[in-house]
């Protein structure tokens, strides 16, 4: 097969390249044997002087400083050229999120055969913005607020963070701060400042409730190797809750049971690991998160909360890749007091289950004096997507536009129900059924368009259920899911 020794000398040459010698030559020689039935192939090495970088370049960053760039470098000046580290290098600067496209180029050094140059081209990107926001999501409502949202702060790499934000039933107000690298090695801090204002008294979808939450946490990073971390932090929150007239049983009782004013200090740690290709809208690579929350002894609530997120992305031809994802979480606490519910997961809506209206999938609470019930979400979550992501028509720049087929599959579930008022009786049914999960398939696109990014799914639910809130259609402008 002349592709198969074709490919097998370029595979010998990727060798050598990684071990520095970048100018290798593979030539490969068949030769026939006497009886014409069978080949001999001699692969004709010549590796050439093992060569060395010179020079590192970087082209287009007219923003983001040279440290920044230099900083990911695997490939190190004055050392063997090696193809892999060059190639990871390259890899490591799109992982960013900064740059809408990187492009490297070597080249030899006239008069110094065993030495070349190496350049890396970049086209930068927005990577945030300074402004006065106004949005429209179909599970909020009108958003408006202003924010300083920047990944890259003043061409530093270091990502900051103050936002206020105000829909139909939420006010926001965040600070955060992290410097990915606090210490030479890598190790980030980060620090968060938020106060979170919910009020569900008028949504017809989530439990008629309002909370009053005020915290911050502190947060170091530790780079186990190239493509995964670890990450640790400690927090503090104090939430208060206030009920209505028209609340549902099961959070009344939760209330006189455990009351409505909560301190509680929380531990976080997580897992990442991150191969994707690029760091917005990829095509191709993996993603991994495993995250771990806890309140400790001395909290108000003694509880704790797992989660898993992966997604993968197989690329078979360009602008064209498979992507699965899944989401899966499992909370409790610790001991025979019943799970803060508003700590529970919610599933439904863009960025999970498609086609049915956000938040609304899970248990249902007793039904109120008009008949009508809500979700309570639950202490597990199953989610998963399957998607064929393809290159919409007549658009060049498809770094900033991705369209795709899907199919969604997801619910939450409660291992245990909540008490409800003497003389009440619960509809809840404890346990995880798998027969419990909802389906939907459709088509999405994501579109970072210059007023922010703007998501929309038409979708169809193929196994809803009566009681169940479905939606066609559902955007979000404004806001990124």
């Amino acid at each position: 097969s002349q592709s198969a020794m074709t490919e097998s000398a370029e595979a010998l040459r990727k060798r050598l390249g990684a071990e520095g010698f970048a100018f290798a030559e593979i030539n490969s020689v068949p030769e026939v044997d006497a009886d014409g039935d069978t080949v001999d192939v001699t692969f004709q090495v010549e590796p050439g002087r093992r060569a060395y970088v010179r020079r590192i370049n970087f082209e287009g960053n007219t923003t983001t400083q040279d440290e920044v760039l230099r900083r990911e470098m695997i490939q190190m000046e004055g050392a063997p050229a090696s193809t892999d580290q060059i190639s990871q290098s390259r890899e490591r600067l799109q992982r960013l999120g900064f740059f809408r496209s990187v492009d490297v180029e070597t080249r030899p050094v006239s008069d110094e055969p065993d030495q070349l140059d190496v350049t890396y081209n970049v086209e930068e990107q927005p990577s945030g913005s300074v402004s006065a926001s106004l949005g429209y999501s179909q599970s909020a409502g009108v958003i408006y607020g202003a924010s300083l949202s920047q990944s890259n702060f003043l061409g530093t790499g270091n990502r900051v963070n103050v936002n206020a934000q105000k829909g139909d039933y939420f006010t926001n107000l965040n600070f955060g701060y992290t410097d990915p690298y606090w210490t030479l090695d890598g190790i980030s801090r980060g620090y968060n400042l938020y106060y979170r204002e919910t009020n569900y008294e008028d949504f017809d979808d989530i439990s008629t409730y309002s909370s009053d939450a005020i915290g911050g946490s502190i947060n170091f990073g530790y780079p186990i190797n190239d493509l995964s971390r670890l990450n640790f932090g400690v927090g503090v929150e104090d939430l208060s809750l206030d009920t209505y007239r028209d609340t549902p049983a099961e959070i009344i009782q939760y209330t006189e049971d455990e009351g409505d004013d909560f301190l509680n200090y929380k531990l976080t740690a997580s897992w990442t690991r991150n191969n994707l290709n690029r760091g917005i809208m990829p095509t191709d690579g993996s993603y991994q998160k495993l995250s771990l929350e806890t309140a400790v002894p001395g909290s108000d609530t003694q509880y704790y909360k797992t989660r898993y997120e992966g997604k993968k992305l197989f690329e078979f031809r360009p602008d064209w890749s498979l992507k699965f994802s899944t989401n899966v979480g499992y909370a409790n606490t610790v001991g025979d007091d019943a799970y803060p519910f508003y700590e529970n997961f919610y599933a439904g809506g863009l960025g999970s289950v498609r086609g049915f209206s956000s938040n609304t999938l899970g248990p249902k609470t007793t039904p109120r004096k008009d008949g009508d019930d809500d979700t309570l979400g639950g202490n597990v979550l199953i989610e998963g997507s399957a998607e064929l992501i393809y290159p919409f028509p007549w658009v060049e720049d498809r770094r900033s536009l991705q369209t795709s087929v899907f199919f969604d599959a997801g619910n939450t579930y409660l291992t245990d129900c909540y008490a409800v008022p003497e003389g009440k009786s619960s509809n809840c049914s404890s346990g995880v059924d798998l027969g419990e999960l909802r389906y939907s398939v459709g088509l999405g696109l994501s579109w970072l368009t210059p007023v922010g990014p703007l998501t929309f799914s038409v979708a169809k639910p193929i196994s809803d259920e009566d009681g169940d809130d479905t939606q066609v259609f559902q955007f979000s402008l404004g806001q990124t899911f």
